[in-house]
């Protein structure tokens, strides 16, 4: 895999960052590319009281295949750009994402 592979994940103690690219309201929540080297996904909810990030949290877990408790916030709770921690090795939630169809994204 080259380096720029998942340029977007980490992982520290067994555990995956992934850093994302949040575009609110848009017509249907789904993958669309990269930005400023994070996973860009645009999500149908609003950016109000919460919503995008609970939905965010929600796509996630269901593309990856885990609980949403096993998803959480780091950073950028009122930002576009946010950080998420998710409890599963880097090379699980690759395969995840692969699966989903994010090949070199």
């Amino acid at each position: 895999m080259a380096p720029e592979d998942f340029a977007y994940l980490s992982e520290k103690a067994g555990e995956t960052f992934l850093r994302a690219y949040i575009q609110p309201r848009a017509s249907r929540s789904e993958f669309s590319g990269t930005f400023r080297q994070r996973l860009k996904i645009r999500l149908s909810s609003p950016p109000v009281e919460g919503e995008a990030n609970r939905e965010c949290i929600d796509f996630l877990a269901k593309t990856i295949g885990v609980s949403k408790s096993d998803i959480k916030l780091l950073k950028g709770g009122q930002s576009r750009e946010k950080t998420f921690v998710i409890s599963r090795p880097i090379g699980f939630v690759r395969e995840k994402l692969k699966e989903a169809g994010l090949e070199r994204v």
